[in-house]
């Protein structure tokens, strides 16, 4: 899907009348710290990286990447959320076409 905000992808959810009982949350504050942890992982355990000297930019440019997200999610460029819906039955409800 396209980057869109929570909030769109509730307004979505609503408008194909498929669907009842939607929630969101944002979980960006619960995920937050999760991002700069994952580098410090790879710092604290540089070993599989060590004796591998071709996967050097690779480890490098995800760390980059991690610190971006990390940077987008706290100054709210990004958002992380979940969404819940539940299939309504009426919007399901098909006509029989069989013969």
């Amino acid at each position: 899907p396209h980057f869109i905000s929570i909030e769109d992808y509730v307004k979505h959810f609503e408008s194909t009348g498929h669907l009842t009982n939607i929630h969101s949350e944002d979980w960006w504050a619960c995920t937050i710290a999760s991002w700069r942890h994952s580098i410090w992982v790879g710092v604290y355990d540089p070993w599989p990286v060590v004796r591998r000297p071709w996967v050097w930019y690779k480890t490098l440019r995800d760390g980059i990447c991690l610190e971006r997200f990390h940077r987008s999610f706290e100054t709210g460029l990004m958002g992380y959320g979940m969404l819940r819906a539940r299939k309504s039955k009426e919007g399901f409800m098909v006509k029989d076409v069989t013969m």
